[in-house]
């Protein structure tokens, strides 16, 4: 026979024993919870303080490369104009007295006439010029370089030639622009001897033309500066 206890606080311990297990159980599925959401909210931190860590060391690339593009550009364009002034007219003036000096007689040494060609002489000494198979390396032989070399390979050989400038709210490029009889006002990419167009207020055709592209390629041309 199983003698049933009369005592009267016999169920009342009982059920707050079970009610303070109960409570326990509960705070440490309450305490876990907290712990698992605070290590998720540190992992999205970490991984946000990661991509705004990286997106800023791109912009901070991005700024550097268009500042030095557009610092290259104004300086090399300055310098160019001036150096190619200053040197063609010295050169005449040297070249007039050698002349002299060998026996010539006044007038015969003479300042050498550059044609403006036909579109497909234009052509022609393109496909002989080898200046587009130079290698682009970055911070030594750039757009620039290219233009120069290609406008004085022209000249040399008699094509009247000018280095132009262009420029965007955050990169600079260099080409070199030819006058031709026929088909008037022609630019050429000198990266890839191809004609592009140029107009204000539209990005510059960097991969249709063949030409290296900075980061920030989508911005409009907004200047275009000509110099003969």
């Amino acid at each position: 026979m199983v003698r049933r206890n009369r005592n009267p606080y016999y169920y009342s311990e009982y059920n707050i024993v079970k009610d303070i297990s109960f409570l326990i159980a509960i705070s440490k599925i309450f305490l876990a919870m907290v712990i698992l959401v605070g290590l998720l909210v540190i992992l999205d931190i970490f991984v946000y303080l990661g991509v705004v860590g990286g997106r800023y060391d791109g912009e901070v690339k991005a700024a550097y490369d268009s500042s030095y593009d557009e610092g290259y550009t104004q300086t090399y364009t300055t310098g160019y104009r001036e150096a190619y002034g200053s040197a063609y007219s010295e050169g005449y003036l040297r070249g007039l007295e050698i002349s002299k000096d060998c026996g010539s007689r006044d007038g015969t040494g003479s300042l050498v006439i550059l044609r403006i060609p036909e579109y497909k002489e234009l052509q022609a000494f393109l496909a002989d010029d080898n200046t587009d198979s130079n290698q682009y390396i970055a911070d030594e032989y750039t757009c620039f370089d290219y233009a120069a070399d290609l406008n004085n390979s022209a000249e040399s050989i008699g094509i009247r030639a000018a280095y132009v400038s262009i420029r965007s709210r955050k990169w600079a490029h260099a080409l070199v622009a030819f006058d031709t009889i026929d088909k008037g006002l022609v630019y050429i990419e000198p990266q890839s001897d191809r004609e592009v167009e140029l107009t204000i207020g539209k990005p510059y055709p960097w991969w249709k033309a063949g030409a290296s592209s900075p980061v920030d390629a989508g911005y409009p041309v907004e200047e275009i500066q000509i110099i003969w």
